[in-house]
């Protein structure tokens, strides 16, 4: 692995085997509103190139910040029209926090609370913000 990066070649969205669309610098406007239509339809949210999607990828450990999203998921999807899309896993009581908050938020909020290699390229392809 690469610590605190990510493999350039694995992850280059000009082949990246896992994304509904591959794209290069003169796609990239298309092919990213593609990309969160599948992941849209992929995590079973309305699917809605309009409605901002924020995506976050990493373990469920406090050093990371799940805690802090958890808190922080009802006042945005009270505040915004936005969909949440989370994926991860770790602690067992953040695991079924995140589940917690998707079922208070259905249409708005998904958390996926497994590995899951192919939807975090499609997650960094399709979002239109990453929470860190």
């Amino acid at each position: 692995g690469i610590v605190n990066g990510m493999d350039v070649s694995e992850w280059d969205p000009t082949k990246d085997k896992f994304l509904a669309v591959n794209y290069d610098i003169t796609t990239a406007l298309e092919a990213k509103a593609l990309n969160k239509e599948a992941l849209q339809a992929e995590v079973g949210l309305p699917v809605d190139r309009k409605v901002p999607l924020v995506a976050f990828i990493g373990r469920l450990e406090e050093q990371k910040g799940p805690d802090v999203m958890i808190a922080a998921i009802p006042e945005i999807v009270k505040e915004e029209d936005v969909q949440i899309v989370l994926l991860g896993t770790g602690k067992k009581k953040f695991e079924w926090l995140l589940k917690s908050v998707e079922e208070k938020f259905p249409g708005k909020v998904r958390a996926v609370v497994r590995f899951n290699a192919p939807l975090a390229h499609q997650m960094m392809a399709g979002a239109d913000l990453l929470a860190v």
